[in-house]
């Protein structure tokens, strides 16, 4: 299987269970893996047959923008199911980081879904 990453999307957000989380956007931050044919890819040289990584940014840069979830696993649920429904791929992995959620531990959810 072939796969495209994307690392380190920096994707603002209002997620949270405190009081203030609920008020303030914060940063999160976005690892993907889609899955891709690049054999079939490479024939035609051409980003139509591709899966547009910009689009996919600016697309997922938007979507979280209008969001507010309580739990960065919902919020990476939600994600894994914009990419599968707007894209073409038919699996996903996903890491999403909450950057300061703990003062002494970096926090993290990975989840795969596929069509």
């Amino acid at each position: 299987m072939d796969k495209l990453v994307i690392n380190d999307i920096k994707l603002t957000t209002i997620i949270g269970v405190h009081a203030w989380e609920k008020q303030c956007p914060q940063t999160v931050l976005l690892d993907l893996m889609l899955q891709t044919n690049t054999a079939s890819i490479a024939k035609t040289d051409d980003i139509a047959d591709a899966i547009d990584y910009d689009k996919v940014v600016h697309h997922l840069l938007a979507y979280s923008e209008k969001q507010r979830f309580q739990l960065i696993e919902t919020l990476a649920h939600h994600l894994a199911l914009e990419i599968l429904q707007h894209f073409n791929t038919s699996w996903v992995h996903i890491t999403l980081r909450k950057p300061g959620a703990l003062t002494p531990a970096n926090v993290a959810i990975i989840i795969e879904r596929s069509k």
